[in-house]
């Protein structure tokens, strides 16, 4: 389920935006909830199937692999053991770097990509496939990377619509999703299109002028979110541009999530909540 905090739509109007702030008080980079254990287990599962699919590092990387675990209470290992002790994928870009390139990735949750897509590619590289990226929130994202400070962590929010409610959907798993979006209708699509909600953090690890990027990803089905959160959905897919829902895999059952989603509410009127700023 996705914490009330982290319900990543605030608005029925799509927005492209970084939506980055300041760590609020009282949360922490890692946050284990009640998950804990089944997601550790999910990600020993993945590592056994390939480890090498889903943890990488490239050699220079180690400092910050030591680093990263030592911020983790670890007296030793690197970018495995780090991501193994916690719920969070966690990618690490080298900020001495031109083009802040991924040098190591603990992934086993991604949404559509993996590793061996991005692993040594610059920052605004790995995310080209994000439509006019490039253009428009791109550069200012580096540039909010480049400048972290040491001791102050930023958030966001990330959303998404899957027709499946798995967390590994690395590339791998690109068939099988193909075969879920075919399988949505009116009538199901509340039951089997599920919101992914990524809680994302970006901070500084000074000793290796490294920034680590984490994100925990929540799902839930559609039918179970709030009336306001569902109209919310509604209205952000109505105003979504083609190809942005094309790039977040949305367009092959996009006609049927609307039509559930329009015939549950049937205009009735629904108070409307504040939560934090729409992402990408």
């Amino acid at each position: 389920m996705i914490p009330p905090l982290y319900f990543p739509l605030s608005s029925p109007q799509y927005d492209l935006r970084i939506g980055a702030s300041p760590l609020p008080a009282g949360q922490l980079i890692f946050e284990p909830d009640e998950h804990f254990t089944h997601e550790l287990a999910l990600k020993r599962h993945c590592l056994d199937f390939n480890p090498h699919y889903y943890c990488q590092s490239l050699p220079g990387s180690e400092a910050a692999q030591a680093e990263l675990a030592r911020l983790l209470g670890l007296s030793e290992g690197g970018i495995r053991a780090a991501g193994d002790s916690v719920q969070e994928d966690l990618l690490l870009l080298d900020l001495s770097q031109p083009g802040l390139p991924l040098i190591a990735g603990h992934l086993c949750f991604a949404n559509a990509w993996c590793l061996d897509d991005k692993i040594g590619r610059p920052f605004l590289s790995i995310h080209a496939p994000v439509p006019d990226f490039e253009n428009t929130i791109g550069p200012s994202s580096q540039k909010l990377i480049e400048r972290l400070k040491p001791g102050r962590p930023i958030s966001r929010l990330n959303w998404a619509v899957k027709s499946t409610g798995q967390l590994d959907l690395t590339s791998r798993w690109d068939a099988f999703v193909a075969s879920c979006n075919a399988a949505i209708t009116p009538q199901n699509a509340g039951t089997h299109c599920w919101m992914r909600a990524e809680r994302q953090t970006l901070c500084l690890l000074p000793q290796s002028n490294t920034a680590l990027f984490t994100v925990h990803t929540y799902t839930q089905p559609v039918s179970t979110l709030t009336p306001a959160q569902q109209l919310i959905l509604r209205g952000v897919l109505l105003t979504c541009p083609d190809d942005m829902l094309r790039y977040k895999g949305i367009w092959p059952f996009l006609k049927p999530l609307l039509a559930w989603l329009t015939l549950i509410h049937n205009s009735a009127p629904v108070a409307f909540p504040s939560p934090p700023s729409i992402g990408t």
